[in-house]
């Protein structure tokens, strides 16, 4: 194995955080040396500029990746296999820092990082080392067939072997998003490197700092020049020319559905790869004989973790009549009582700012829709908590110490109509809708009508409805009696436009792989002897 002489130090203030980008094992400034204005959420000040990169800068990240493929896609299993693990070693060792970057540059409570997504992280990266240790389960068998002999008016019968092999695809572009920063890239980057690929990074300009704080792991883990390349910069002037690049073989991509459908338009016009996890809708159908405390309780955290911006988070709530208004009712009193928002330093804190002014600004539209409409729109803080200063007709929150933060109230909207555009379209925010349904055939119709696919939670404690309704929900995921019951060795990925790839696990490295058959004719007796 590599022993790398690289010695791990990390800037331990945001203040001392100088993002570049990393091309070919250096960290080199933008070639037109433009920065893009970045900054927390939390409020609203400026921290570490992005570089702004462009075709020139993907250019030489590509051709970095290129120059390093042959000789990457070769190298051992166990010389891969214990690179990735001291990947995951020093990220383990500095989850408490990078939780709290995560914090300042995204808005999550630092408690959420630490707990799930930053030991995620490593966990991901020992996990793909298991995985190719132990192997990709190849095909092979032996088979007869109809040989052609020297003369070709005599077919002879023989044997056939036949062999599948997966082998590394090339170059891969991977572009990232903005909710979960450094776990959607570690999702990525840790089967593409397991599966002997090379890469380009272009992680989203909203939340870059944990993908730059990456690149120095990676460098002191022993990962050689130019097999992971990281550009920073906005999705035209950087992420357009990275998917447009001839040298990039594959295509792999989390965020938006309008935008994952100009990648796969641009890329699958060009023959490569495309692998595409998108937005989701998701909904949570509540039958009247569920277990209504642990509905509540879940559907409360389906709703309103990581303020709303994930991608699974059920925005949508169908509740069976007969428990319609008491659902409601708790749901109202679970949020007001124990969903603390404000500092996300506090450890008690579960609720902290949003991603960024757009970001909030488009959340709170969707809230002035619903209330255009006739809806009724209940932001669930509390009112007389010391730390809320104020709260906006429209759900924006004023807290004490982060005056400038980008806040939104976790809001409840009911009487609202099933086609209403709050109802059909992502919004990707602390906003969850509650109708209500008669039976399973509406329950299940409702659940379905949307252009998405992702996930979807049922609620019954009679196991063969439970069976049967989760059977015919059109998504990807779908929970009984759960919520975000994930495994990384289980395949991830949406239906319908929530996606067209499936992650995680066997799943996860064979998009990174091409399936190679091998033909050998096997001989009774080898020619030439005796």
């Amino acid at each position: 194995m590599t022993i790398s002489n690289t010695k791990l130090t990390l800037p331990t203030s945001i203040d001392d955080v100088h993002v570049l980008n990393f091309i070919d094992g250096q960290w080199v400034p933008p070639s037109t040396g433009a920065y893009l204005k970045n900054v927390s959420p939390l409020t609203g000040k400026s921290i570490s500029p992005l570089p702004d990169s462009d075709s020139a800068d993907v250019d030489m990240a590509v051709s970095a990746a290129k120059g390093a493929f042959p000789k990457w896609s070769t190298t051992s299993v166990d010389e891969r296999a214990g690179i990735l693990l001291k990947i995951s070693e020093l990220i383990k060792e500095n989850i408490p820092l990078l939780s709290e970057f995560e914090s300042i540059d995204q808005g999550k409570p630092v408690r959420l990082a630490m707990m799930h997504e930053i030991p995620s992280c490593a966990y991901l990266f020992a996990q793909f080392a298991e995985i190719i240790t132990r192997g990709i389960a190849e095909t092979s068998q032996t088979m007869p067939f109809i040989h052609t002999p020297a003369s070709i008016m005599k077919p002879e019968p023989c044997k056939v072997e036949f062999t599948t092999q997966h082998v590394p695809a090339g170059v891969a572009a991977i572009i990232t998003p903005w909710n979960v920063p450094l776990q959607m890239v570690c999702i990525k980057l840790a089967p593409c490197l397991a599966a002997g690929n090379t890469c380009v990074i272009k992680p989203t300009e909203l939340s870059s700092i944990n993908a730059y704080l990456l690149t120095h792991i990676l460098k002191a883990a022993g990962v050689p020049d130019g097999v992971v390349n990281v550009v920073f910069g906005s999705g035209p002037r950087a992420g357009e020319p990275l998917v447009k690049h001839r040298d990039v073989r594959l295509v792999s991509f989390t965020g938006g559905t309008k935008t994952g459908f100009r990648i796969g338009s641009l890329a699958g016009g060009m023959g490569k790869r495309v692998g595409l996890e998108l937005g989701g809708k998701n909904p949570n159908l509540v039958f009247d004989d569920c277990d209504i405390d642990h509905a509540v309780a879940t559907g409360i955290r389906s709703a309103f973790h990581n303020q709303g911006e994930i991608c699974l988070c059920a925005s949508r709530h169908y509740v069976q009549r007969g428990i319609y208004d008491k659902y409601v009712e708790m749901f109202r009193e679970g949020v007001q009582a124990q969903l603390k928002v404000g500092d996300p330093k506090a450890p008690d804190t579960y609720f902290s700012a949003v991603v960024s002014q757009n970001h909030m600004d488009k959340i709170t539209r969707y809230i002035r829709l619903a209330q255009e409409e006739g809806a009724t729109v209940e932001f669930l803080v509390k009112r007389d908590d010391p730390k809320i200063k104020h709260i906006s007709s429209d759900g924006r929150l004023t807290i004490e110490g982060f005056e400038g933060g980008f806040f939104v109230a976790p809001t409840l909207i009911t009487n609202i109509s099933h086609k209403s555009r709050v109802m059909q379209e992502e919004i990707f925010g602390p906003v969850v809708c509650v109708l209500p349904f008669d039976d399973e055939d509406e329950g299940v119709a409702l659940a379905n009508d949307t252009e998405y696919g992702l996930g979807a939670s049922v609620w019954s404690l009679d196991k063969e409805k439970l069976d049967r309704v989760m059977g015919r929900i059109n998504a990807g995921t779908v929970w009984g009696n759960a919520w975000f019951a994930l495994s990384f060795s289980m395949p991830f990925g949406g239906m319908k436009n929530s996606g067209n790839v499936r992650e995680f696990g066997n799943w996860g490295i064979e998009f990174f792989t091409e399936t190679k058959t091998l033909s050998k004719h096997v001989y009774a007796q080898q020619p030439g002897s005796s």
